[in-house]
């Protein structure tokens, strides 16, 4: 199954993450990522290093410079033990880190959940989506290949598009 296919996929067996209730603590009135959520994040990015390791053709920077579509899919021990979603963002986090990719190139998730009480995990295919297999609509058109996607600038920069943005959306809704 920890095979690349030649469409830029990365494809990987990991543990369960901690439940939604593990992931945090409170440390002096702050919620802080959990012993047990670190310890996922650095266990993802040892499976990741060794993944690359293993498939050394595998070009990392298909995944940075792509929209990529994440599918997860959960085994529990049972199906009603834990919510489907509570390991996404914890586990989504992890592998982006890992990968030095931005979550916001994420256009698609896909979540499952299966139970193998035997054999509890999480198994995980992320894909680097060709341009022209993406549809993203932009100002009532359909585009089939969307502009590039935008790094992330200083914080000063994203200030100033985050006010823009904010300007914009005041502007369209001002006649509702």
């Amino acid at each position: 199954m920890d095979e690349p296919s030649p469409a830029g996929e990365l494809v990987l067996v990991l543990p369960l993450p901690p439940s939604i209730n593990h992931q945090y603590a409170t440390v002096q009135g702050r919620r802080v990522l959990s012993r047990s959520g670190r310890e996922f994040k650095r266990l993802v990015v040892e499976e990741v290093e060794d993944w690359l390791d293993k498939y050394p053709q595998v070009d990392v920077a298909q995944f940075q410079h792509h929209y990529l579509a994440l599918t997860l899919t959960f085994y529990f021990r049972s199906a009603l033990r834990r919510d489907l979603d509570g390991g996404l963002k914890i586990a989504q986090d992890a592998l982006c880190e890992a990968l030095g990719v931005n979550d916001n190139l994420e256009i698609e998730i896909h979540l499952s959940k299966r139970v193998d009480r035997h054999s509890p995990r999480m198994e995980v295919q992320l894909t680097a989506l060709t341009a022209a297999s993406v549809t993203l609509e932009e100002g009532g058109a359909f585009h089939s290949t969307p502009p590039l996607p935008v790094q992330l600038g200083s914080r000063a920069k994203r200030r100033r598009r985050k006010q823009q943005s904010l300007e914009e959306l005041a502007a369209r809704h001002k006649g509702d």
